[in-house]
């Protein structure tokens, strides 16, 4: 499957199921790029999920048509982790979204955290699935992210980069399973969506 982000794609490679991608953003990228991804899932016929803050569910049935969202206190609560793992091993959608770590990080200790993330993994896997997850990586630090990377199969990483006055967004892939890490390439983001400019040397 493909996040639909010419020569992205490319630099990716096909992600066939049975994995995890982690996208290290800042901002909403990180979210900008996961929709990308459910839309195409989508389109090629698979049911999709998405667990999501309260805050976003609004935006995610404006994007997604077809797509099962599950939200804190309506499917699971965020204080008590193993309802979290136990409403993703109900789940019959097997290509998703988990956009709820940041606020997990918030309440609980980070090996509460991975440990949880593990479990989730565990099951995508087992299920033959997709799972990508998003973290803020200006909240939460490097020992938090390397355990997180870690588990991931994919690691996407999203940078914002000083050049001279100017701050230009980069992205690479810092961790693929058939390949070794890319270079960052400029990533641009405007009305037509998402797209990747040349390589930042």
């Amino acid at each position: 499957m493909k996040f639909d982000v010419p020569k992205f794609d490319e630099i990716v490679g096909d992600i066939a199921g049975g994995r995890v991608v982690l996208i290290e953003a800042v901002g909403d990228i990180g979210l900008r790029l996961s929709l990308g991804f459910l839309k195409n899932a989508i389109k090629e016929g698979y049911r999709v999920f998405a667990i999501v803050p309260k805050r976003l569910e609004g935006d995610l049935k404006r994007e997604l048509k077809d797509v099962k969202i599950l939200t804190p206190n309506d499917n699971f609560t965020l204080h008590e982790l193993f309802t979290v793992s136990l409403v993703v091993k109900r789940l019959e959608e097997s290509v998703g979204l988990a956009d709820i770590l940041q606020p997990l990080l918030i309440i609980h200790p980070p090996e509460k955290v991975y440990q949880l993330f593990q479990d989730i993994c565990d099951i995508i896997r087992d299920k033959k699935g997709i799972l990508i997850a998003t973290v803020d990586k200006r909240l939460a630090d490097e020992r938090v992210l390397a355990m997180l990377e870690n588990e991931a199969d994919y690691v996407i990483e999203v940078e914002e980069i000083l050049e001279g006055l100017k701050i230009k967004r980069g992205i690479r892939v810092k961790k693929n399973p058939n390949k070794p890490p890319s270079k960052f390439y400029e990533l641009i983001l405007d009305e037509d969506g998402i797209r990747l400019g040349e390589k930042i040397e």
